[in-house]
């Protein structure tokens, strides 16, 4: 039998509109603050980004399931590698982008990780929000996503930062885009509680 035309557009249309919406609502994140990312997040870990690999999914059509290994935890369990399934990908020359953060192989990150949903995907917490790249500063590793830490301090109290990380908010508000990975660890630590 061969497929009705009429029939045939209305699917596209309908798969379409249903990638502009999940789209529109994607790009669209309330700014957090770090008490929030961290209050949201089931496992906060310090990884270095195995590997990528895109896969069909029933549900979704296709997910991009990336390996890391642990190099610290704040928290959430124990485990040597952590393992993230974000909705998304290329496979067979269809691109999904739900505009979830990407990791490169061999790069480090801060990841601020909610539990995982009922078809067993999760992105960081306000997605490029709660994903901090680790980069090489002028005296050792820094982390940053992109936002003012000035901002995603604005509510904590100035006595509980680690001094590097209150020094760096008193620059310039590039200087204030990164800060000493140590330092922001410790500061997680604190505002995470005992794991």
């Amino acid at each position: 039998m061969k497929p009705n035309p009429l029939q045939t557009l209305a699917a596209a249309a309908f798969l379409f509109w249903t990638f502009v919406a999940i789209d529109a609502s994607a790009t669209s994140v309330v700014p957090l603050d770090l008490d929030q990312i961290t209050a949201s997040a089931q496992h906060i870990v310090h990884v270095r980004c195995t590997g990528n690999e895109v896969q069909p999914d029933p549900a979704i059509g296709v997910v991009t399931v990336t390996t890391f290994v642990v190099l610290d935890r704040a928290k959430g369990a124990a485990s040597p590698t952590f393992t993230v399934r974000q909705a998304g990908g290329e496979l067979n020359g269809l691109a999904v982008n739900y505009h979830v953060p990407k990791f490169a192989v061999g790069s480090e990150y801060v990841l601020f990780m909610p539990a995982s949903s009922r078809l067993g995907l999760a992105s960081p917490v306000g997605l490029s929000q709660g994903a901090f790249a680790v980069v090489q500063g002028a005296s050792g590793k820094e982390v940053g996503n992109g936002n003012d830490f000035a901002r995603l301090l604005a509510g904590v109290n100035s006595t509980s930062v680690p001094t590097g990380v209150a020094a760096r908010m008193q620059g310039a508000p590039a200087a204030r885009a990164r800060v000493d990975l140590a330092d922001f660890m410790t500061l997680v630590r604190a505002k995470a509680g005992p794991n």
